[in-house]
């Protein structure tokens, strides 16, 4: 994809399957809000986009500052 808000708001806040009869408590990502930072985040999501054959635009520390910014809905 080009935009890159889904895998940002992912790194930032976490993100959780949902529970099912089976397995209740699934294994989730954590949020890295607050240990990485802009640039880090960035540098991140650059290389899995790049990565495995992919060829998606750059992430920018801007493009995450926005986001970060931005409440979930």
């Amino acid at each position: 994809m080009n935009s890159t808000i889904n895998a940002i708001r992912v790194v930032l806040n976490g993100g959780l399957p949902p529970g099912t009869n089976g397995n209740p408590r699934p294994y989730g990502m954590p949020p890295f809000a607050q240990q990485l930072s802009d640039e880090d985040i960035a540098a991140v999501l650059t290389y899995v986009r790049n990565s495995w054959g992919n060829r998606a635009p750059a992430v920018s520390p801007a493009d995450v500052q926005r986001y970060r910014s931005v409440p979930v809905e």
